[in-house]
């Protein structure tokens, strides 16, 4: 890992360049194609909604080959002549090939797909290294959530005649009518709340699912374009529009998550350059393990549906959970989805999942500034770990990563200003 680490850091070097400007030699079909694929990975599941509810049945297959399309192009943009992406890839893939042999042969290969989706991503925001082009994306993808979601808000029992959202999720086999007491269209299962609102409690209990189909997403994309115009600060121009999108997106989901995290990575910013990277290195284990002793002491089987209970949801998930499962040899039918470090550790072991967090942890950054971003997105992926499996979903993982390879690969104005002057500037602890 060191290897691929020091590798890694000359290619972030020796690419880098000065935010605002553009790389001459990107050609402009590598661009289309990076912007294509991720406004793809936003809407294809409201385009297939569309579709399914319209025009044909859709089948899991469609999505399966949609995914496949979309992280192929974003492959396309990634891939060059450079080795650490190459080294990365065959990595991981002779990783899960060996965690596959010792379950007997059994293959998972979402688990595959959920790693590729973040190198791919990464990798392209790297190449590009264009933080106005990752400004661009932000405000329209915030745009097209925002008018998606007004739609869908004010004029609900139209936008079901052409977005039955239950009837495609039934067709992907994602869920069956059974489980819904024979219900076959209407709003994803959590579009409603059985209890009052806690965000602006006179909008009712719709809460709004947009162009994502349903409310969790919602509140991640929310975190991600907050977090973004956060970074960017007064070099962002519509940086109060990615706010003011980033609130409504929060408000119209009455996504609890979402507010939390945007609070947070606000206090917490001016201590980003204080914590060093081994300490973030072992963040998530230390949840893991005080999250499973309570668990074990306790006899918890779950919680109400608040921020508590979900905590405790993820307790008593990583108390079922063997420890060959654990160790990545057996496959489970536990349901994880309510618990991203659960399902992070049946799909690639706890050896794998180190690994795979240390590399986003000691991943280069070009900047301090840029490593503000940084940890904003890990502090956003531990606390969603504790609640969902939603992390891995190209809906929203798609632009997430693409923004951070692109934050990593950039030195701003003030960067290269600094860096000509004689002064000799200290190394910040978190860079050490």
């Amino acid at each position: 890992m060191t290897a691929v680490s020091a590798t890694a850091q000359g290619f972030n070097r020796s690419r880098s360049i000065t935010a605002g400007s553009v790389d001459d030699t990107i050609p402009g079909l590598i661009r289309f194609l990076a912007i294509a694929a991720l406004i793809a990975a936003l809407v294809f599941n409201f385009f297939l909604c569309f579709v399914n509810t319209k025009l044909m049945g859709i089948t899991d297959g469609y999505v399966i080959l949609s995914e496949m399309v979309i992280v192929g192009t974003a492959f396309v943009v990634a891939l060059t002549r450079r080795a650490p992406i190459y080294l990365l890839l065959a990595a991981f893939i002779s990783y899960m090939l060996f965690i596959f042999a010792l379950r007997g042969g059994e293959l998972n290969l979402k688990s595959v797909r959920d790693i590729l989706i973040p190198i791919a991503f990464y990798f392209a925001g790297m190449r590009l290294r264009d933080p106005k082009l990752g400004d661009n994306l932000v405000l329209v993808s915030g745009v097209i959530v925002v008018a998606a979601g007004l739609f869908e808000y004010l004029a609900v029992d139209t936008y079901l005649s052409y977005f039955n959202i239950v009837g495609y999720y039934i067709a992907r086999g994602t869920i069956t009518a059974d489980q819904l007491f024979g219900v076959k269209e209407g709003l994803f299962v959590s579009g409603m709340r059985p209890e009052p609102r806690t965000i602006l409690p006179f909008l009712g209990q719709h809460r709004v699912s947009s162009v994502f189909l349903e409310p969790v997403s919602m509140g991640n994309f929310a975190v991600m374009i907050y977090a973004w115009a956060l970074y960017r600060g007064c070099a962002f121009k519509g940086f109060w529009l990615a706010l003011i999108m980033a609130l409504v997106v929060i408000a119209l989901a009455d996504a609890r998550f979402g507010l939390y995290t945007c609070v947070l990575i606000t206090v917490f910013y001016p201590f980003y350059n204080l914590l060093p990277r081994l300490a973030w290195a072992v963040l998530p284990f230390l949840l893991l393990a005080v999250l499973a002793a309570y668990g074990i002491a306790s006899g918890t089987d779950g919680g109400a549906n608040d921020l508590v209970g979900r905590f405790m949801v993820t307790a008593h998930i990583l108390t079922q959970l063997s420890p060959a499962v654990v160790l990545g040899s057996e496959q489970t039918s536990q349901f994880t989805a309510d618990s991203g470090l659960a399902y992070s550790l049946t799909a690639f072991g706890i050896f794998g999942f180190v690994v795979l967090w240390a590399i986003l942890v000691f991943a280069p950054a070009a900047e301090a500034r840029a490593w503000r971003f940084h940890c904003m997105v890990m502090v956003y992926l531990l606390l969603l770990m504790q609640i969902s499996d939603s992390l891995y979903s190209i809906k929203t993982a798609a632009l997430l990563w693409f923004l951070l390879g692109t934050s990593n690969a950039c030195k701003s104005f003030f960067a290269d200003e600094t860096s000509a002057r004689p002064t000799v500037k200290r190394q910040p602890m978190a860079a050490r």
